[in-house]
């Protein structure tokens, strides 16, 4: 299913990014994606379950998440962190800091766990070492 994916940061996020990034906590916090009630049933999952959210930039796995305040229709919101940062655009055009919003994405229901921050960090990042 076509989404747009808008990024931002959120009370909780913000609380667990202080309490540790390697905290369950966090994972719980930010690796989230929040839907409305209407496009979990059309993508055929409930809260809890586990999307793949792909854009031109790359994919992430994280956890539904009903949400709880009106988002306009086919808009997911991913709270800012390690997950989100897979999937927007990195180019900063010099402002330092990556395009957190409007980036069209695909969701898709997959089996596929959520990884933690260090378990993503090294999948994405570990690879640079090997070049």
């Amino acid at each position: 299913m076509r989404a747009i994916l808008n990024t931002g940061r959120t009370i909780w996020q913000g609380q667990a990014i202080e309490a540790g990034k390697d905290l369950k906590l966090y994972v719980d916090a930010a690796a989230i994606v929040y839907m409305n009630p209407e496009m979990m049933r059309k993508l055929g999952v409930k809260e809890g379950d586990n999307v793949k959210v792909i854009s031109e930039y790359g994919d992430v796995v994280v956890k539904v998440v009903e949400a709880k305040e009106a988002l306009p229709e086919e808009m997911i919101y991913i709270p800012m962190g390690p997950w989100a940062n897979r999937v927007v655009r990195p180019n900063t055009d010099s402002t330092a800091t990556p395009s957190f919003k409007n980036v069209p994405v695909e969701v898709i229901p997959t089996d596929e766990e959520v990884l933690d921050m260090p378990t993503l960090m090294k999948k994405v990042y570990g690879k640079l070492g090997q070049i």
